[in-house]
């Protein structure tokens, strides 16, 4: 055999070994949640018509395997309610996504979700919000449009992009401050 030919074979078979033993290390990297809430997941568009909600999401429900139990009007918007069942990442996406959903206009809308965690670990290790309600949304100043960002009821901010997985970190700061899940106008009066 030619020895340029089993030079380029030995640089592959390195490469494949070197992915191979990265992605072993990875699998100690990843993002578990243990167990799930039993709580519905809220995600509150403000400022949007209900045509122009409509449209975005007939779009990305398309793609989503994630139920939508309800689409309520509220204030100057929107409440979606999701399934228990909903994973982080699924709901991470319908935040981002009703952000930018109006390519058209250029029009960012304001979106705020709350997602109840679970028990969760990354890198074998329990996380401070697990078991907490946390409050996600993007960030005023993302200019990448494919990241969300999240706040814990103490105030800790947390970034998730969505390119590359187990990449959550802990951020100093966000646009947004803690709110609770406000609760909805037929829940007050029960």
């Amino acid at each position: 055999m030619n020895t340029g030919y089993l030079l380029i074979l030995a640089a592959i078979a390195a490469i494949c070994l070197f992915f191979a033993r990265r992605g072993k290390n990875n699998s100690l990297r990843n993002f578990k949640e243990l167990t799930m809430s039993p709580s519905e997941r809220i995600l509150r568009i403000y400022d949007i018509d209900k045509e122009t909600l409509k449209e975005a999401y007939d779009h990305f429900s398309d793609i989503s395997e994630q139920e939508v139990t309800s689409i309520v009007p509220e204030d100057n918007g929107f409440r979606l309610t999701f399934s228990p069942e909903t994973d982080y990442i699924s709901f991470c996406y319908w935040v981002n996504y009703l952000v930018y959903s109006d390519e058209e206009k250029q029009k960012r809308y304001k979106v705020l979700g709350w997602y109840p965690f679970g028990e969760v670990e990354i890198n074998g290790e329990k996380q401070p919000f697990s078991n907490q309600t946390v409050m996600m949304y993007v960030d005023k100043e993302d200019t990448e449009h494919d990241n969300i960002s999240f706040v814990t009821p103490d105030g800790n901010h947390y970034l998730q992009p969505f390119a590359i997985s187990n990449n959550l970190k802990q951020i100093t700061s966000g646009s947004e401050s803690y709110q609770p899940c406000p609760i909805h106008k037929t829940q007050e009066t029960k």
